[in-house]
């Protein structure tokens, strides 16, 4: 057989050589043994153009084959010119097919079946060709004129179309493969029948007829058991019931229905399968839950890790896997109450996690997941960034899931800048869960009191139940868990602390956020509960056992020394506190907050009787508070003398007010103790009196006498 290769006409060295069986060469009409083939070859008298591939014989140039070789297979096969100049004739078949694109696209874009399925790629092929075959023979049919010629025998112009849809498929490419692979009838009648459909079909429009070449098997005829809309409406209903019936209960409810709609009945499980199938994103809210929905059929968003510190922080609780023993008061059968031990017990841990580096900046340890735990840990973690950058910062973005929102959500939006909460049951977005996984795996299992995995977890990655039951007794007792959890936090630290502080300098300089102290201890301070007041000695508060006394050099807190307060102390920083007005109960406990004043106060120091003990701080302080005395003197002078100028005022403009005023009946005197000159003085003005008496001021008279240590009239 000849082909065409590289512009070349070839033939096969199989046809050339002798068969060898053992090796499975040659063929039987071989003419040249495989070494004088081999000898020829090398000595360029035969040109091999193509290696020999799975399936097919190496090709040889025939024209540059030695002449008494091309005479011998011209002889046994013919001439391969003769050949190659017959199989490139086309025919008129071949001349009418026409390669347009709108088959193909509707084929392999437009069409679904079964709900959104689209055809197998082979099938997309198929149909295209056979389209493009049978718009060629529907033009030859109607141009038979040309078959009959000049001849007057009547033609059979289907014979002759199928005779030439036959050839199609004899047509092969110079690699051996068909050019024209297409299915269609054999059978001239068969064929016709076939065309006059198609064309039928496509007078109700194009795609109507591309529609009519494709089987059924892809049209969603064979499964549509149940075909209206009732009972498909019906057959939906069932498939999404809470329930989550199988097929066969399906099936048997589905047809008590359709006996009574006169429907046709379902006879096969495997029908109400493809059925399940086909609904299965409409039926998943009912039969397995919206958070299945989301999680498995709606689009996500995925996202990379922050490269900046303090940009993104996540939070979450989580009961850490390592049993602990506690005792517990019980009541026994006969009444008494004796301590049982409980080997069970697990510590809940809220970890903050900065997502940049994976870093557990805070933590909080307690019995459960609560408001105040996780304050502990925002609290730790707020405390932690001090430690590091030496300052506390808030994070630029905080998550969280939507645990005791009401209460929570005021808590973090003032924590950041952008309070971002997890949506409900999408576990996915909140990246701290991966990351407990870890701590589990890569520290928890180490210990001798790991507790397991997950209850979904497979079984046999579990803790052995029966050893750790034997050996309950060696398991630790709280404190030592607590111990191992914050081991286990401290390891994580160490490992990341370098790279997390590397990620703090790459942190902009807008995105960092000071977390100032009365902002801090506003958010996250505690509190005792109960209202406190302020006396002259400063406020008092009870702490560990300890009474602990603070104060303040702000001088507008002394206007307000009648009010309730409420005292927001750090446990781990007791150096200032904020106190904030509140209303009281009779109790003494707090009524409501009213938050109108705020002041810092400091711890107030304590100086030593003794000057040989006093250091210079101490001097220092004391110095302070003479200057800030000396401030409330000067305040208290300034008033009283700015009060008196308004009365003398209020005099010349109302004489008749001196003679029945507060400052004659009960002897009030002025800045400088005076009381007889200020009436005087007034009764003097209102006769317009040209001058006014001075009368000396002695050191007796003079509340107001500044101690002087020269004079030794004065004690103390």
């Amino acid at each position: 057989m000849a082909e065409i290769f590289n512009n070349r006409v070839c033939v096969f060295a199989n046809e050339i050589i002798t068969l060898n069986p053992q090796r499975n060469i040659g063929s039987d009409k071989g003419f040249v043994s495989e070494g004088t083939f081999c000898s020829m070859k090398n000595r360029s008298q035969i040109i091999v153009l193509r290696r020999s591939i799975p399936g097919s014989s190496a090709l040889v140039d025939f024209e540059t084959m030695r002449q008494d070789i091309k005479n011998k297979y011209i002889q046994v096969y013919g001439d391969p010119r003769a050949e190659i100049a017959a199989r490139t004739q086309k025919s008129a078949l071949e001349e009418a097919i026409v390669y347009g694109n709108a088959a193909y696209e509707f084929f392999s874009v437009k069409y679904r079946y079964d709900g959104d399925k689209k055809l197998p790629p082979e099938k997309i092929d198929e149909y295209t060709l056979h389209v493009r075959i049978m718009d060629a023979l529907l033009i030859l049919r109607n141009c038979r004129k040309q078959w009959a010629g000049e001849c007057s025998t009547r033609i059979n112009v289907w014979e002759r179309l199928c005779k030439m849809s036959n050839d199609l498929k004899t047509m092969k490419d110079p690699n051996g493969r068909d050019i024209f692979p297409h299915n269609l009838p054999q059978n001239w009648k068969a064929l016709k029948r076939k065309c006059e459909q198609y064309e039928t079909a496509r007078k109700d429009g194009e795609e109507e007829g591309f529609k009519s070449v494709i089987h059924k098997s892809y049209g969603n005829k064979n499964a549509a058991v149940v075909m209206t809309e009732d009972a498909k409406a019906v057959m939906h209903k069932l498939l999404s019931l809470h329930n989550n019936l199988n097929n066969v209960q399906v099936m048997e409810e589905y047809n008590k229905i359709a006996s009574l709609m006169e429907w046709k009945p379902i006879d096969s499980p495997s029908t109400v399968e493809n059925w399940r199938q086909k609904f299965d994103l409409t039926t998943m809210p009912g039969c397995k839950g919206t958070a299945a929905l989301s999680n498995t059929r709606m689009k996500q968003v995925h996202r990379s890790a922050p490269t900046q510190a303090l940009t993104y922080w996540t939070l979450d609780g989580w009961t850490v896997e390592l049993l602990y023993q506690k005792k517990a008061p019980k009541k026994g059968k006969d009444g008494k109450k004796y301590l049982a031990t409980t080997y069970t017990n697990r510590k809940t841990a809220v970890i903050v996690l900065d997502a940049c580096e994976k870093y557990p900046v805070g933590y909080a340890i307690g019995d459960h997941e609560s408001p105040a735990l996780i304050r502990e840990a925002l609290r730790n973690a707020v405390n932690h960034t001090k430690e590091l950058f030496g300052q506390r910062y808030k994070p630029l973005q905080l998550q969280s899931d939507n645990y005791q929102k009401k209460v929570m959500v005021p808590f973090y939006q003032a924590m950041t800048k952008h309070y971002t909460p997890a949506a409900l049951g999408n576990a996915k977005s909140k990246i701290i869960e991966p990351y407990f996984l870890h701590l589990n795996r890569d520290w928890c299992q180490k210990q001798a009191n790991w507790s397991g995995f997950g209850l979904t977890a497979d079984s046999s990655n579990q803790p052995n139940l029966e050893i750790i039951n034997y050996n309950r007794h060696v398991v630790p007792d709280e404190a030592t868990v607590i111990g191992q959890i914050e081991a286990m936090i401290a390891t994580e630290r160490a490992k990341k602390i370098d790279a997390y502080r590397a990620a703090w300098e790459r942190t902009e300089e807008a995105r960092k956020l000071p977390f100032g102290i009365e902002e801090y201890l506003m958010l996250m301070g505690e509190t005792t509960g109960r209202t406190n007041h302020i006396t002259g000695s400063g406020l008092f508060i009870e702490f560990m056992g300890e009474r602990i006394c603070f104060d303040s050099f702000d001088l507008s807190l002394r206007d307000h020394y009648n009010e309730d307060w409420i005292v927001r102390f750090d446990p781990d920083d007791m150096s200032q506190v904020l106190v904030s007005n509140a209303k009281r109960l009779k109790s003494g406990r707090v009524d409501k907050e009213i938050g109108t004043l705020r002041y810092m106060m400091q711890r107030d120091i304590k100086v030593p009787m003794a000057l040989a003990d006093q250091k210079p701080e101490h001097f220092e302080y004391r110095a302070r508070v003479d200057r800030f005395n000396n401030e409330i003197r000067q305040e208290v002078q300034t008033k009283v003398a700015d009060v008196d100028k308004r009365i003398e005022n209020i005099r010349q403009r109302i004489p008749e007010l001196i003679g029945d005023t507060m400052l004659d009946r009960y002897l009030i005197t002025d800045s400088r103790g005076q009381h007889k000159d200020v009436r005087s003085k007034m009764r003097d003005q209102a006769t317009e009196a040209d001058f006014v008496e001075v009368i000396p001021i002695t050191a007796g008279e003079d509340d107001d006498y500044d101690y002087n240590p020269l004079d030794m009239n004065f004690s103390r």
